[in-house]
């Protein structure tokens, strides 16, 4: 959430619009100096088709994969029970699901139908079909803080959560495992520093919220990281944030797409003055 800073200049009226995220409508609000008065309305975008990138996969080519983008084939990528290669392409459960490119303490199961074998940072990217406008578009890399962060430590520790998914049986995770599955919270001591990176290993964007603290987001702005509590982490890609623990208690940390959240994508982040123990 932020606060924005209009001035108008002229009498007259101005359209603000929300847009989905795939082009497919918008929400209109109208910004005007007396009662009754309206602006013109922005034409719909085309809707962008899924390109490769869109959903994790880098610089593959789509078109020799020999499926359309919105047809895409999931079973004969490896997510259903076939498992059968594409195209030419090894996309077998086996190559997707490699717990080579997992962390030791990732539950690799039937909750895991891929692991990102080269994520990377996207804070930069446009949103998908706003990629070649001729106007502006604000992404996660131009964001600055107005004033120098208040915590100038270095983080003490570092961690590495995987966003973890099955599509096809719609279970999500965090490192392969659903909150009724999970025994032990993600710990933190108060006030200490901590960078954490957060992995998204599915085709699908996570807005992942943590509940009473302000983290920085690490997008190159050293002393005026900006302040977010959501950080939608793109398919494939990667986000880090450094946090200062500095509200005791247990705190819900979950994905912002409250079906994810629902179907497993929830944890408890856990503030205690534990003196070290919090490891």
């Amino acid at each position: 959430t932020y606060d924005v800073i209009v001035r108008p200049t002229a009498d007259s009226a101005y359209t603000l619009v929300a847009e989905a995220i795939d082009s497919s409508g918008m929400a209109r609000a109208t910004l005007a100096p007396r009662m009754g008065m309206t602006a013109e309305v922005p034409p719909l975008r085309t809707i962008p088709n899924l390109t490769m990138r869109d959903m994790g996969m880098g610089g593959m080519d789509h078109s020799a994969m020999g499926h359309g983008s919105a047809g895409m084939d999931h079973a004969a990528m490896g997510h259903g029970a076939a498992g059968q290669a594409s195209g030419g392409m090894d996309h077998s459960g086996a190559s997707m699901r490699n717990p080579d490119n997992a962390p030791a303490d990732m539950a690799v199961g039937v909750g895991v139908d891929a692991i990102a074998m080269a994520p990377a940072n996207r804070f930069a990217d446009k949103p998908q079909g706003l990629e070649n406008v001729d106007h502006r578009v604000l992404t996660y890399a131009d964001l600055r803080s107005l004033t120098p962060n208040t915590d100038m430590r270095a983080p003490s520790r570092s961690m590495e959560i995987h966003l973890t998914g099955n599509m096809e049986r719609f279970m999500w995770g965090f490192d392969g495992r659903k909150f009724s599955e999970l025994v032990e919270p993600i710990r933190f001591e108060l006030n200490e520093r901590v960078r954490v990176t957060l992995v998204n290993d599915t085709m699908m964007s996570h807005p992942i919220h943590l509940h009473g603290h302000f983290f920085e987001l690490v997008n190159g702005q050293d002393g005026y990281q900006p302040l977010k509590h959501t950080v939608n982490v793109l398919p494939g890609g990667k986000a880090t944030f450094d946090l200062t623990a500095n509200a005791p208690g247990d705190w819900a940390f979950h994905c912002h797409l409250l079906m994810h959240m629902h179907a497993g994508m929830f944890n408890v982040v856990t503030v205690r003055p534990l003196q070290g123990a919090a490891r």
